[in-house]
């Protein structure tokens, strides 16, 4: 990706949006682009009747390619630049995990809360700014969830909403991208999900939307990042998992392939 929302919610290039606050980012000419790939594992243990605790562990690889330039620029201004250069990073992320409880269910719903908890286990690449092309954030979070599945009385069709929230914890220093290494305290998050979806025949689709807000995070320089994110999620599969409701399965199986569409932000990248 290459493209970001400012703080307008005006579609800006990547690079403008990470240097909003220099006057001088008129004048920069390449572009930066960012791509990430992950490898995700989960994993789930039902340790008591209507617990479960699930463990996700990320696998992430992460390029940025710059060829962003300011010939007439002074000492510093280069200086920023060159800490946004193109570099390749990969490695484990932040391990995240959460407990969780079946508040109640009967035969066409099921409500689950619980907390989550992120652990930063994440260490490669020297996060910089507060957009940063690091693997983990440096610092871990806590928070909460609340997610409501609903089975109209027509076979296949779901409904689900989810709302959650996480206090993201005070950690590690991290460098301005003036390269100087001060205080970090990231913005809090709120997530909400919405989505119909239908399984017939071993053919599943499903559209969700998400609606992401993060409070402002508090770093001396390129601190306003205050950020709001609504988009649409497209998602087609196919596997075994409509031979449940007749059978157990030694081994269920599924394939998805999603579509994710950004319809409007502000403060944040997107792709």
């Amino acid at each position: 990706y290459s493209k970001a929302f400012n703080g307008y919610g005006e579609k800006v290039s990547l690079h403008k949006f990470l240097l909003w606050n220099r006057d001088w980012r008129e004048n920069v000419d390449g572009e930066l682009q960012r791509e990430e790939q992950t490898l995700e594992v989960n994993m789930a243990y039902a340790f008591a009747k209507n617990w479960l605790l699930k463990t996700k562990i990320p696998v992430l690889q992460k390029k940025q390619r710059s060829t962003l330039r300011f010939d007439s620029g002074n000492t510093n201004q280069k200086k920023i630049l060159n800490n946004l250069d193109s570099e390749n990073h990969e490695g484990i992320g932040d391990i995240s995990m959460q407990i969780s409880n079946d508040l109640s269910y009967g035969t066409t719903w099921l409500s689950r809360g619980g907390i989550t908890f992120r652990i930063p286990t994440g260490s490669t690449g020297i996060p910089k700014g507060t957009a940063s092309n690091a693997i983990g954030e440096g610092h871990g979070s806590i928070g909460s969830f609340f997610h409501y599945n609903w089975y109209p009385l027509v076979n296949g069709l779901r409904n689900t909403f989810r709302i959650q929230g996480t206090n993201e914890l005070i950690g590690e220093k991290r460098e301005t991208l003036d390269g100087i290494k001060t205080y970090y305290s990231a913005g809090n998050h709120a997530e909400m999900f919405y989505s119909w979806s239908i399984e017939k025949q071993n053919i599943f689709a499903g559209a969700e939307l998400h609606y992401f807000q993060q409070s402002e995070s508090s770093l001396p320089t390129g601190q306003s990042n205050d950020s709001i994110l609504k988009e649409v999620k497209f998602e087609f599969g196919y596997g075994n998992l409509s031979d449940l409701e007749q059978k157990p399965l030694k081994l269920p199986w599924q394939i998805r392939l999603g579509y994710t569409h950004p319809i409007a932000g502000q403060n944040i990248p997107f792709a």
